[in-house]
């Protein structure tokens, strides 16, 4: 087995096992991240520069996630992430990231809406194979 760690747009650990039924198919994980826009979206391109027109790391995506990290001891205004889209063709993945608002009610404070927020950091992490 051998593992391989290189640095291009994102961060990718490639993994390749001795006796894998495809030998010419090597396992990677990518790592990075990316701010959400104006519209709560954050993209990240999983490519050699990081960019739409650079060139993929992967040929296909098994598994992606994305998290954020808040301190902020107000439970309503973390935000929040879920995964929103996959695109092989695109070279990206995406997610939205909202918070929620607080409606009171006769008093009593009660969920209201989620909001799209920008600016927040987002870590993705995506497995995935590429063919040699």
């Amino acid at each position: 087995m051998s593992i391989e760690l290189f640095t291009l747009g994102p961060t990718a650990l490639q993994i390749f096992q001795a006796g894998e039924g495809n030998p010419k198919r090597l396992k990677r994980m990518v790592y990075g991240q990316a701010t959400s826009n104006a519209n709560g979206i954050a993209t990240l391109y999983f490519t050699d520069n990081g960019l739409a027109d650079g060139n993929s790391l992967l040929d296909s995506v098994d598994y992606a996630t994305a998290s954020v990290y808040s301190t902020n001891s107000t439970i309503n205004a973390r935000p929040r992430v879920q995964m929103r889209e996959k695109s092989m063709i695109g070279k990206y993945v995406s997610a939205n990231v909202t918070s929620i608002s607080g409606v009171t009610v006769l008093g009593i404070s009660v969920l209201g809406s989620e909001n799209p927020m920008s600016g927040v950091l987002v870590d993705f992490m995506i497995l995935g194979s590429i063919h040699l």
